[in-house]
């Protein structure tokens, strides 16, 4: 039974779809109220122990179950793999052979724990599920693509991209693809081999898209409306942790006029603020790389670079450095500014003002975890931008973003007068 609808202001889009964030949606008191074509699945997931749909769940499932793309935004840990494994099992037809469900991760252990959700339940009801990824036998996962009793696939992109290549993948009979925590593909530049597998699945029939990801960034919607071409809904359960610590941390800009002198301004901040534990982040991989050489000759303190560039082990290794304060300055793209929790960052220096509006947010929003009760005090976190005459149009959206003009802190170079529209 479906109980208590909530509306949340509903928009309508002049075509009777439904668009926007705030849904329209019914509390489902219990798994068995959602409208399943396999009424086995609730009594699996009573098993399993799960009762109560989260929120997430209540209003990812009901639109995954119509057949909808649903593009779902939610923090870790509040139910996103179930709000998808669970319609994606409902759609499966056991006279199909073949591959019929595709989940892309970012990470071997992500891969792992949701080809683990898929087999709790569907392997309840006779589907087989087949974990992809690289660092392992290759020739076990091949012998299992070639039986052709696989329905569902879970797989990071590299390998997967590997076996269809060699011909051990048949997308053809694939009608939904799941992309799970899509923040972090984008961070580990995988979107490009995401286009690629996209561009790969078949035309002529309409496929589901299910996007699940704990933050959503412009650059993955631009991803996204060019696989569904507008055609989907989004649904989002609370906000970014980010949008609330903003407010808590001091924000200061610099704007010069000669983008030769941004590295010696970095060098009068780093020496005035003397950071304890301070993140610096640059907008390209070749600006990272110009940083590290420059400050590890210039200053004595120990200092690690994060890319796209660098692998999985490598990264996790230099974050736990970070984290453990064996090293307390890093430069990185914004590979590093998202759901990271290392806390007592005191610093976040902008080397470049970034692009999109949200990536400062969430860049900043690592120093935001500074802002703890000690003693009786709030320890704020620092943030710093230093802006040249063509990045204005940037820091002015991303004033607009944060409702809040960013007060200028004065150099040597504009303290002199300066055009009105620099000021």
């Amino acid at each position: 039974m479906i109980l208590n609808k909530k509306h949340n202001n509903e928009r309508d889009g002049g075509d009777g779809k439904t668009t926007g964030t705030d849904l329209p949606y019914y509390e489902y008191r219990s798994f068995f109220d959602f409208n399943w074509k396999k009424r086995e699945i609730p009594r699996i997931l009573k098993d399993l122990k799960f009762v109560t749909p989260t929120e997430i769940q209540q209003k990812a499932i009901p639109l995954g179950l119509a057949g909808k793309n649903v593009i779902g935004q939610s923090k870790t840990g509040t139910g996103k793999t179930l709000a998808f494994v669970t319609p994606v099992v409902d759609h499966l037809d056991p006279k199909v052979q073949g591959i019929q469900a595709l989940a892309i991760t970012p990470t071997r252990e992500l891969c792992v724990q949701v080809s683990k959700v898929f087999h709790n339940v569907a392997s309840k009801m006779g589907f087989n599920v087949l974990q992809v990824y690289g660092g392992v036998d290759i020739n076990r996962q091949k012998k299992a693509l070639r039986s052709n009793t696989v329905s569902i696939v879970v797989a990071t992109p590299g390998r997967l991209i590997d076996l269809y290549k060699q011909r051990f993948i048949n997308f053809k009979p694939i009608k939904c693809v799941i992309l799970d925590e899509a923040d972090r593909m984008l961070d580990m530049g995988f979107m490009p081999d995401i286009e690629y597998i996209f561009g790969k699945l078949p035309r002529k029939k309409k496929l589901q898209l299910m996007l699940f990801s704990a933050t959503i960034f412009q650059e993955i919607m631009d991803s996204i409306n060019k696989i569904t071409k507008g055609d989907h809904t989004i649904v989002r359960v609370g906000r970014n942790e980010d949008e609330f610590v903003i407010k808590e941390i001091d924000q200061e800009k610099y704007v010069i006029l000669d983008r030769r002198k941004k590295y010696s301004l970095l060098k009068q901040i780093l020496r005035r603020e003397k950071p304890k534990h301070c993140l610096i982040f640059s907008n390209t991989i070749a600006g990272v790389e110009y940083l590290y050489r420059k400050l590890k000759r210039d200053f004595n303190f120990p200092i690690l670079a994060l890319t796209g560039n660098v692998n999985q082990n490598k990264r996790e290794k230099i974050l736990k450095q970070f984290k453990t304060h064996q090293i307390n300055h890093l430069i990185a793209t914004d590979v590093a500014s998202r759901g990271l929790d290392i806390p007592n960052i005191t610093h976040v220096i902008n080397y470049d003002v970034p692009h999109y509006p949200e990536n400062y947010v969430h860049r900043i929003g690592r120093t935001g975890r500074l802002n703890k009760q000690k003693g009786g005090k709030t320890n704020r976190g620092k943030a710093i931008t230093i802006c040249v005459q063509d990045d204005l149009i940037y820091m002015q959206r991303i004033e607009q973003l944060i409702q809040k003009e960013i007060p200028k802190k004065q150099t040597e170079e504009n303290s002199r007068p300066m055009h009105p529209f620099l000021r």
